[in-house]
């Protein structure tokens, strides 16, 4: 468990986007100061940090600065060099150690990890050469979908197979970096639970099922559907995923659930995720306190949740509607990010689904 620290330290936050400026404002509410290490100048969180540095999350002279100058520091980058971030930090400055990390950038590590927890995986195979996709769909069927085996490799380098002549594209299209190729599933639900852990004591909040535009995130809701049965599951994996875990704060798990009620494990997330912005409405606390409490020493507050609630992510298209609605529903709860961003902000209604369903329903613009 981390030692306990009072309020006035210096956090230092590697990585940055909406996150980080969410974890910013919460470590300012608890009385810490914060210095962000992002690779782009004015970023959205560095705006609201007490101070900013410029650099990557693999950059050892980066990481060396940001330590030199904060008492703690967490990461909501997973691509971060976790041996140079290891060597510029006590064992005390850096209280979620990088056993995480070490796990969540390598899809093919990730997967090995989950399998050995005996957890329900979709099928996969790794790939190293052109000769091993044929193979491998002989493993893992059609359809599937080409990924690289590091996380920091953008979605563009990503490619669904349906036929074989997908097969030999692919094969042309292959560059020299190691593969998974993973089973893909059509229009399934998307959960996520975040866990807290602190020692030994571990808490799992509520699930939250999530919706999803393309790969842009739409809406977050509690209680995700599923029932107690999911529910329970979810939270058996996340208390044995967290126990094999050396870390401390709040890590996230991602979930597939099928129509037949086959639940996946998808992805593991080393920080708090942007749709647990759901959370405060529906548990009275945040994510983002509950981390920092974590690596803090203080106690973690109880997440269980007391009321049922949405939250809609606004991107800038929506600025018009959003604004309209913003002046007419007093009880729908904005949050407006700093201007020039991608994601507008969110709002957060309180309620069942069908109930802020049909509200949504009702603007004529937005939907669930």
């Amino acid at each position: 468990m981390a030692r306990f620290t009072e309020p006035g330290a210096i956090l230092g936050i590697i990585g940055g986007g909406v996150e980080a400026y969410r974890l910013v404002l919460a470590a300012h509410r608890l009385g810490l100061q914060v210095v962000v290490l992002s690779p782009l100048p004015g970023d959205i969180a560095m705006q609201a940090a007490d101070m900013a540095l410029v650099g990557t999350s693999s950059d050892a002279a980066a990481l060396q600065q940001l330590a030199d100058r904060t008492t703690l520091i967490t990461y909501m980058d997973e691509n971060v060099d976790s041996e140079a971030l290891a060597d510029a930090t006590a064992p005390e400055q850096l209280p979620s150690g990088v056993h995480i990390l070490d796990v969540v950038q390598d899809r093919y590590l990730e997967k090995v990890f989950f399998e050995d927890l005996n957890l329900n995986i979709l099928p996969y195979a790794q790939v190293v050469t052109a000769n091993d996709i044929a193979k491998a769909v002989e493993v893992v069927g059609f359809p599937a979908i080409l990924k690289p085996i590091q996380k920091s490799v953008g979605q563009d380098q990503q490619l669904r197979l349906d036929t074989a002549a997908d097969v030999a594209r692919a094969g042309q299209l292959l560059q020299q970096r190691p593969y998974v190729l993973e089973a893909w599933l059509d229009e399934p639900q998307d959960f996520t639970v975040m866990v807290a852990k602190a020692g030994d004591s571990v808490q799992v909040m509520p699930l939250v099922e999530t919706k999803f535009a393309g790969h842009q995130l739409q809406a977050a809701i509690v209680p995700a559907s599923g029932g107690m049965p999911v529910a329970k599951e979810v939270t058996r994996i996340a208390q044995v995923i967290a126990d094999k875990l050396d870390y401390t704060g709040v890590f996230a798990i991602a979930f597939y659930l099928t129509a037949n009620g086959t639940l996946y494990v998808k992805r593991l997330y080393s920080a708090p995720q942007l749709n647990g912005a759901v959370l405060p409405a529906a548990t009275g606390a945040t994510p983002e306190e509950v981390h920092l409490r974590a690596l803090l020493g203080w106690p973690l507050p109880n997440m269980t949740r007391r009321q049922p609630a949405v939250t809609l992510f606004l991107h800038d298209t929506d600025r018009s509607a959003a604004l309209t609605q913003l002046q007419i529903k007093p009880e729908w709860r904005f949050r407006f990010y700093p201007l020039n961003h991608a994601l507008l902000g969110d709002v957060t209604i309180i309620g069942d689904r069908a109930v802020v369903a049909q509200q949504l329903s009702a603007t004529g613009y937005f939907s669930l």
